[in-house]
């Protein structure tokens, strides 16, 4: 079960495992499904199969990893939104929802524009939106307690449960590109319009363990150009020899 929050801190959502592996788990997932997309089209190696052009694989493979690297925490579940391919997952009362936000990072990392939200998921992200935890400045709590929430995504996901107790959205969103992952954030998220509000974002970061260290590239030696090729080596005694004769 998770703690009972007294304060604005979204951190006592979690039990202190829980808050600790997600904090270690986040960056690895990540960095997991950036390894597999940034070479979507030679060698993805997909669980499932898929070969996605980088976005899409980001977009889907970080959720994957989430799932097999969080599945051993206790309050772990997930579940299948029907008619779909698309899994759900929950830690304790929280759904974790993993956005990548493009090449960089915006300048205020407590306001991200969405660039696709089809309607099923602005549904999910509503329904889920954080009404616990504020953060100066940027919302109002009772805004968002008063306004109308969308009701159609109960067909659709009512055996997840998400009513009572209400389900938290917290997202890891991250920038990167082909060649490397950018920042990492964590933080209860509320959808506003196309854009996901923040509360108290906390940065996370990728610590490489020695399980994690890839394994050292064949070095390929470059195609030799002009002046490129290697020269022939002679031995130190036949070049002592020649410096003697034109000595002489």
């Amino acid at each position: 079960m998770a703690q009972q929050h007294d304060s604005d801190d979204w951190r006592s959502e979690f039990q202190p495992a829980e808050l600790a592996a997600l904090r270690e788990r986040i960056p690895t997932a990540i960095q997991r499904s950036q390894d597999r997309s940034a070479r979507a089209q030679a060698a993805y190696d997909d669980p499932d199969g898929d070969q996605d052009v980088y976005g899409a694989g980001m977009a889907r493979g970080v959720q994957k990893e989430l799932r097999t690297l969080l599945s051993d925490l206790p309050t772990y579940r997930e579940a299948k939104v029907p008619t779909t391919r698309r899994m759900l997952t929950f830690v304790g009362n929280t759904l974790i929802f993993a956005q990548r936000v493009g090449k960089q990072m915006p300048r205020n990392v407590r306001r991200v524009r969405l660039s696709y939200l089809p309607d099923s998921r602005r549904e999910l992200l509503s329904k889920t939106s954080n009404v616990k935890y504020s953060d100066p400045g940027l919302f109002d709590i009772s805004d968002v307690l008063e306004g109308d929430q969308p009701a159609s995504l109960e067909d659709a996901l009512s055996h997840v449960e998400l009513a009572v107790p209400r389900t938290t959205l917290f997202v890891p969103y991250y920038s990167s590109t082909p060649q490397g992952v950018g920042t990492v954030y964590f933080a209860p998220a509320r959808l506003n319009g196309r854009y996901l509000e923040f509360a108290d974002p906390e940065r996370l970061t990728y610590e490489r363990t020695p399980s994690s260290v890839d394994a050292p590239h064949t070095m390929l030696k470059p195609v030799a150009g002009f002046n490129g090729s290697e020269r022939p080596r002679t031995s130190v005694k036949l070049r002592q020899r020649r410096s003697e004769q034109e000595g002489n």
